[in-house]
């Protein structure tokens, strides 16, 4: 990226002043929580490496912190994502300066068709980045699974609790369905924690943000709504032993039997191998 358009980055008004002239006021009801300090923004894009030949998909950049640590990083181009229409006018002036390396949506990542996004912008090689809202990061996660081929890379803020969640290991209290969701499709981690201070209003709880790839698998051997449903069905009933939950789907005792575990544990014994079979094995059954 020129010096100039980091220096024009740098000259902008403050993210709080840009909150105050636009009357940019956090609505609790969409989980709106805003990074006003740069420095932060700026280790979060750094955490997600190079981005000179990568197209970034941001999902609610609000005021515009973390857009502009994406631009100074030196992303090939932005396609931000705002349900909110309040921040389009506050964005302009980021547009303005970066020209055609930003371009703003108004519209609502839960209901926008990706497909049509990497069609339009001729997108092959995108990260999504963002500062997700509480209410809806799991719905958003779950929406990216399988992770298209035209994205490499997700970089997500959720709530620390959350995010705990989605890289707990079998065995765990905290190992679930989102850990068994994510971790059959992705490789995730968590890359930072950020300190509920940070933001504004500040939430209740920290949060953490967590870096997911996409598995080395060319096509999965099972349904991914057979998937969502084993999980939901074996996580609402985790204090059961497997082969009462497992009646839904036929005989339970076989099931156990051709999976290899035992029928009489409970979901958070069940390892990510074994649930991968085991959504093999039921999607085989459904198809005869």
């Amino acid at each position: 990226m020129s010096t100039n358009l980091k220096k024009q980055i740098k000259n902008l008004p403050r993210i709080s002043n840009i909150i105050k002239e636009y009357n940019l006021s956090a609505k609790k009801k969409l989980s709106q929580n805003f990074i006003l300090d740069l420095n932060i923004t700026d280790k979060i894009i750094r955490a997600c490496g190079d981005m000179q030949h990568i197209d970034i998909i941001e999902i609610g950049p609000g005021p515009g912190a973390l857009t502009r640590s994406i631009i100074a990083n030196g992303a090939k181009r932005i396609i931000a994502i705002e349900k909110d229409k309040r921040f389009i006018e506050a964005l302009k002036s980021l547009k303005d300066i970066s020209k055609d390396k930003l371009i703003i949506k108004n519209e609502d990542a839960l209901n926008i068709e990706f497909k049509k996004i990497f069609i339009k912008y001729n997108i092959s090689n995108a990260y999504i980045i963002s500062n997700l809202p509480y209410s809806i990061s799991t719905k958003l996660l779950l929406k990216w699974l399988p992770i298209p081929h035209e994205i490499s890379k997700l970089t997500l803020m959720f709530q620390k609790e959350v995010a705990e969640r989605i890289v707990a290991k079998p065995g765990t209290k905290k190992y679930g369905r989102l850990s068994v969701l994510t971790g059959l499709m992705t490789n995730a981690k968590i890359i930072m924690h950020i300190p509920a201070k940070s933001f504004k209003p500040k939430p209740k709880i920290d949060s953490s943000v967590v870096e997911f790839k996409p598995k080395n698998k060319k096509e999965f051997l099972f349904k991914i709504e057979i998937l969502e449903e084993i999980t939901k069905i074996l996580f609402n009933k985790r204090r059961k032993q497997v082969k009462s939950s497992l009646k839904t789907f036929g005989d339970p005792i076989l099931l156990c039997e051709k999976i290899n575990i035992d029928p009489s544990c409970r979901a958070e014994q069940i390892t990510l191998e074994s649930f991968e079979k085991l959504a093999i094995e039921i999607t085989n059954y459904r198809q005869l």
